[in-house]
C-alpha cells in the first residue's frame, strides 16, 4: 500500500479548496442569475398589473397612455439588461470553469510528478 508524502498531501489539500472555492463562485454566479431573474419577472407581473388598471382607468385618457409607454419601455429595458446579465453570468461561469480546470489539471500533474513516501 502506497502513502501519499508530506507534499502529496499538501497538494490534495489545496485541490480540494481550490475545488471548493470554484463551486462557490458558480454557486455565487447562480444566485445573481436567479435573482435577475426574480427581478425580471416582477418587473413583467407588475408592467401587466399597470397595464390593467390603465384600461380600467380608461386607455383613452393622455397621462394613461403616456404611463404605460413609460412602463412597457421601463419592462423592456429591464429585459434587455437581464438578458445581457444573463449573457454575462455565463461567460464568467465558463471562464471560471476553464481556469479552474487548467489550475486543477496543473496541480494533478504536480502531484503524479512527485515521488512516492
Amino acid at each position: 500500500m502506497r502513502h501519499l508524502s508530506a507534499q502529496q498531501i499538501e497538494i490534495e489539500q489545496r485541490i480540494r479548496a481550490h475545488e471548493d472555492n470554484t463551486a462557490e463562485q458558480l454557486a455565487t454566479i447562480r444566485v445573481l442569475e436567479e435573482q435577475w431573474d426574480d427581478y425580471r419577472r416582477v418587473m413583467r407581473e407588475n408592467t401587466t398589473l399597470f397595464e390593467q388598471a390603465g384600461i380600467a382607468m380608461g386607455a383613452d385618457n393622455y397621462f394613461v397612455k403616456k404611463g404605460l409607454v413609460a412602463r412597457r419601455e421601463v419592462d423592456s429595458y429591464v429585459g434587455q439588461l437581464a438578458n445581457e446579465q444573463a449573457e454575462l453570468f455565463e461567460e464568467t461561469a465558463s471562464s471560471i470553469r476553464s481556469s479552474s480546470e487548467e489550475e486543477l489539471e496543473r496541480m494533478r500533474r504536480e502531484k503524479a510528478g512527485m515521488s512516492w513516501a
